[in-house]
């Protein structure tokens, strides 16, 4: 057991990147309290703080991984509230870049579950540890520091409640997990500190969900649908994913501001409008169970704490606090996972010292290596969109990994070595650079060069070389 050298920590949010966050503390913090301005106890609908958490989710493996690592047993956990495994060679069919993705079994198992569920599991199993105490429905008004402002104290925070009174609590180290509401950028500036550089793509995303129940005659052999929109004119796309339950999660999605409406008619027609039939032929006759909610913030958003001439002692800064990533991606919550392990990786370093003089730029640091891939890919992939904002021309070098990667998604359509270490990317297992080996670019240009060649000497028929789904 990792010897606990500080007292106490503070977690400002309990989203799972603050959940994490407070898991990975007490290996090095004998108390950590979360202020969180929700009640997340028996919460049984997706919360208010939370406001994309009503459209599909996905959870990429590695982030199951990780948690299941932090929490031991929420896999199982999970799979006893209802959620489904989900193997995405046989059981997911996808349409990427205009052609559907071949089917092969995978060693790779996803699940598929609600936020709720997924929150709620994570919830209880840190509300049971004996270090951790969750204040919920609070939220703090303000952030104390030393006399002379060179390190965060604790904080002042009060229950969301009338008249209630204001109480101050004192920790060894802050961390903010607040979210895109976060007001550490005015924090630092009252306390003199410069504050972080902020950076908006915007491909202007929109989305409409709804909740289906599973027809019990669907004879379909997917677990999980995706559509995804073709830059750079096919702005449509929509993804159906299991839910506990016998639940279907819905949801449409447009580009460039061709949003899905939320009335029950233009629902359905969007969806007839995507580039395959197949999500709508799948809820045309289901029974919904919502009403359509949408949502439209969902631009990538990065504050640069990476890059701060001068750092708060005993202060961080976690999550969509620091980066808010177009959720079509489905990066977020692994993300945050992944911060929450460099977390635990920093402190281990500060065993055996006096203080955390040094933490904030040293985790701030790593933190901005971890969400640079992501970002790169998020940011790139909606730079895709004609007059999407907020990004800098494309450089040569993007433009050229832009044109590779189109060279992949060709070749999965063909190569079942291709596609097998495309999912293991896409499940964030393995790092993109992967597919940039020697192996396997010429894997990639040897089957690319074989489709093309079909396509010049027999254009009649390259249909075929289209595989089919079932």
């Amino acid at each position: 057991m990792t010897h606990k050298k500080f007292d106490h920590a503070i977690v400002i949010g309990g989203s799972i990147a603050g959940l994490t966050a407070a898991r990975v503390l007490t290996d090095y913090f004998a108390q950590v309290t979360v202020i969180e301005r929700d009640h997340l106890q028996g919460m049984t609908d997706f919360r208010k703080g939370v406001p994309q958490a009503r459209h599909a989710h996905g959870l990429m493996l590695r982030g199951l991984r990780l948690l299941d690592q932090m929490f031991p047993g929420l896999e199982q956990e999970l799979l006893a509230g209802g959620a489904i495994q989900v193997d995405p060679g046989v059981e997911q069919d996808a349409f990427i870049q205009g052609q559907w993705l071949p089917r092969f079994e995978t060693d790779l198992r996803p699940i598929g579950c609600s936020r709720v569920l997924l929150e709620q599991t994570i919830y209880q199993q840190a509300s049971r540890h004996p270090q951790i105490s969750i204040r919920e429905g609070y939220e703090v008004q303000e952030l104390l520091t030393d006399e002379g402002r060179t390190k965060a104290t604790g904080v002042v925070c009060r229950a969301r409640t009338p008249a209630a009174a204001a109480e101050t609590l004192l920790a060894d180290l802050i961390v903010d997990a607040s979210g895109r509401s976060s007001n550490t950028p005015e924090w630092l500036a009252q306390l003199g500190y410069t504050p972080p550089k902020e950076s908006v793509v915007n491909s202007f995303p929109g989305y409409s969900t709804r909740i289906y129940e599973r027809p019990a005659n669907f004879t379909g052999t997917w677990k999980v649908l995706i559509v995804f929109p073709v830059p750079p004119d096919r702005k449509r796309g929509g993804v159906i994913f299991p839910l506990e339950g016998n639940r279907w999660h819905v949801t449409l999605f447009g580009m460039m501001k061709d949003h899905p409406p939320t009335d029950e008619a233009g629902y359905l027609t969007f969806a007839q409008s995507l580039p395959s039939l197949r999500v709508y032929e799948a809820i045309e006759q289901a029974r919904p169970l919502s009403a359509i909610s949408g949502y439209r913030q969902a631009e990538n958003r990065l504050y640069h704490y990476d890059q701060l001439p001068r750092y708060l002692e005993h202060f961080i800064v976690i999550g969509d606090a620091v980066y808010a990533l177009n959720p079509v991606y489905g990066q977020g919550m692994t993300v945050a996972a992944m911060g929450s392990t460099k977390l635990a990786e920093c402190l281990q370093s500060f065993q055996g010292k006096e203080n955390l003089i040094g933490l904030a730029a040293q985790f701030q640091k790593a933190l901005g290596k971890i969400v640079a891939g992501p970002w790169q890919m998020a940011t790139g992939e909606d730079m895709r969109w004609l007059n999407a904002e907020g990004g800098q021309a494309l450089d040569f070098p993007t433009r050229l990994i832009q044109k590779y990667m189109n060279l992949v998604v060709l070749a999965i359509g063909q190569n079942p070595k291709v596609t097998a270490q495309f999912f293991r990317v896409l499940q964030m297992v393995d790092e993109p650079t992967v597919l940039f080996k020697p192996a396997m670019m010429l894997e990639i240009l040897r089957t690319v060069y074989r489709i093309k060649r079909a396509q010049k000497t027999a254009p009649g028929d390259a249909a075929a070389l289209q595989p089919t789904t079932g």
